[in-house]
């Protein structure tokens, strides 16, 4: 008995394992289990994805989980450019690939940051080609940058020479490849997440992570160490966009020399896409949640603005941080790290005009 209830906890800690590893075990679980509103199904989404790593009790607030609606496609509209998008789930978490939403546009493919460099972005097409490079503010000074962009484009590489390697560069070679096999193997740079969605995340045991959490934050004053309760107690921010030491943060201090890197950059992704088969190039820096909110006593470090004005930008730049401040308690969800739909219609509005003033 002993021996079949030992196969049995193997058998079954095996299983956890390899789908928690697994990239298609992850795709599988995860459908069908945000698929259910029940006792089974999984509410780390459902009520926006700060509380579901908080688990405060005051923030489970149902999410609209909709797409914005698409506008009515008239044939009148000239649609003379093929829309390729670059970005993040500000994007793909709020709008289907659609070219209905779009001014002058005919066809739209999107790419995500997320995805491996295995889908490679195509400049490919018969019409004119715009390319929109979006990113929230918190990855922006990590994702914005020319090498980056160098690997996501997809296009025919000159072909180097073959180089002469001795018997023992082909060894080292060999052995370096197969340490970074073992190492990606093994350290699975998100299996520990993994591992508590499929074991732990379903709804029955929502109450006790809620009871555990709200103890914790009422009795002293903590909350997961990812995510910070506003100022005012009305929101959920992502602790990385309010904490100074952090790269993404609005309240990090950031120095001249930084934006001007970060406008240099951006002009020569510009440039290297405008070289490898785009007729234009469109920038969306979205400001964080907390920026726009102002929910807090300390003041905003205002990056996006200072590159906005800066002296030497050239590119073209969606920035909807004003238009997101009018009312801004309505744009955001008060659980989420994201817009809601209403935030994303007021980008998409400000995205539009920007298509409209294209030669």
């Amino acid at each position: 008995m002993r021996r079949l209830i030992a196969l049995f906890i193997l058998i079954f800690c095996s299983a956890v394992l390899m789908i928690s590893s697994s990239e298609i075990g992850m795709h599988w679980i995860t459908q069908g289990r945000y698929a259910r509103n029940d006792a089974w199904g999984a509410d780390k989404y459902r009520f926006g994805d700060l509380y579901g790593i908080s688990y405060l009790s005051d923030f489970r607030i149902a999410k609209d989980t909709h797409l914005l609606p698409l506008l009515q496609k008239t044939d009148t509209i000239l649609r003379d450019y093929d829309l390729t998008i670059l970005g993040d789930s500000y994007l793909y978490s709020s709008f289907q690939v659609h070219p209905a939403y779009f001014n002058r546009v005919n066809s739209v493919q999107m790419y995500r940051w997320s995805d491996s460099l295995r889908h490679l972005i195509s400049a490919k097409s018969t019409r004119k080609k715009v390319l929109l490079i979006e990113c929230v503010e918190r990855n922006m000074w990590d994702r914005m940058n020319l090498a980056d962009a160098r690997l996501r484009l997809d296009v025919q590489q000159e072909k180097s020479l073959p180089v002469d390697k001795s018997t023992k560069q082909i060894f080292i070679d060999q052995l370096d490849r197969f340490d970074a096999g073992v190492k990606r193997a093994i350290y699975h740079p998100t299996l520990e997440s993994n591992l508590d969605f499929v074991l732990f995340n379903m709804g029955f045991l929502g109450w006790i992570k809620e009871l555990k959490a709200d103890f914790t934050w009422k009795a002293l004053a903590r909350t997961n160490p990812d995510v910070q309760v506003s100022h005012d107690g009305q929101f959920l921010y992502l602790e990385e966009t309010l904490n100074p030491q952090k790269r993404g943060s609005s309240f990090r201090l950031i120095k001249k020399e930084e934006i001007d890197r970060m406008v240099s950059q951006l002009q020569a992704i510009e440039s290297y896409y405008l070289m490898h088969g785009y007729d234009q190039v469109i920038f969306s820096l979205i400001p964080n949640p907390v920026a726009v909110l102002e929910t807090e006593t300390k003041a905003p470090n205002l990056a996006i603005q200072r590159i906005m004005q800066h002296s030497q930008r050239q590119v073209n730049i969606v920035d909807p941080s004003f238009s997101l401040k009018q009312q801004a308690s309505m744009n955001f969800y008060q659980s989420d790290s994201h817009w809601n739909l209403r935030g994303a219609q007021i980008w998409l509005n400000e995205f539009n005009q920007e298509l409209r003033k294209l030669p």
